[in-house]
């Protein structure tokens, strides 16, 4: 099965600074037939103006990554680690049993960035910013950047979106924003982009 959801049909929440397109449920915009998919609770697109960004605020139990497409992230939290992640690296802050931190714009331009969230287990929490692969249990995320043809994971639960660029996936165009949600299905792949995907094990309940 494969279900495509396009950029344009995305829930939208602002605040002073930020606009946020949500792909999955999320606060006032709660719909029950799109809590999660698989183990995904949350991918949102935020556009951060300079001087913005979310305060300190605090999580626990998940598993929490995040994909800047322009500009800066300026990343600080309570262990007293602080980093600025750009375009090329993925950051994956593991919330364990709760940490606070905040995510703002470290620069002059616009940040864009995409986050996404899966439930996670208690410990320690762990932050890394390096690379562009994530392996949590069950879940593993990469950016793949196709020119040309290229061959997507077969597993239970496959989520791709288009990052920049577009291709066509089994017969189906996608451009910039658009995902596809694909269920015990193998998918070919064609034309120039980059692609945000997570290949998962199964879905774990919602809590």
């Amino acid at each position: 099965m494969i279900e495509i959801r396009r950029g344009a049909d995305r829930a939208v929440t602002t605040m002073p600074g930020v606009t946020t397109r949500h792909g999955l449920s999320s606060g006032a915009h709660y719909d029950p037939a799109n809590l999660s998919f698989g183990p995904l609770v949350a991918h949102d697109v935020h556009a951060v103006a300079p001087g913005a960004g979310f305060e300190r605020h605090a999580h626990r139990g998940l598993e929490i990554v995040s994909w800047v497409l322009t500009g800066t992230l300026r990343h600080e939290d309570s262990s007293g680690r602080s980093s600025t992640v750009r375009h090329g690296t993925v950051q994956h802050l593991s919330a364990g049993s709760g940490i606070e931190h905040a995510e703002l714009n470290g620069g002059d331009d616009e940040l864009r960035f995409v986050q996404m969230w899966l439930l996670g287990e208690p410990g320690v929490p762990t932050y890394r910013a390096e690379g562009t692969d994530i392996e949590v249990p069950g879940a593993r995320f990469r950016v793949l950047r196709v020119d040309g043809e290229a061959r997507l994971p077969a597993v239970p639960f496959l989520h791709v979106f288009v990052a920049s660029g577009a291709v066509d996936l089994s017969g189906t165009d996608l451009v910039e924003g658009d995902e596809a949600r694909i269920v015990d299905a193998v998918s070919p792949v064609s034309g120039s982009a980059e692609l945000l995907i997570w290949a998962m094990a199964g879905a774990r309940p919602r809590r």
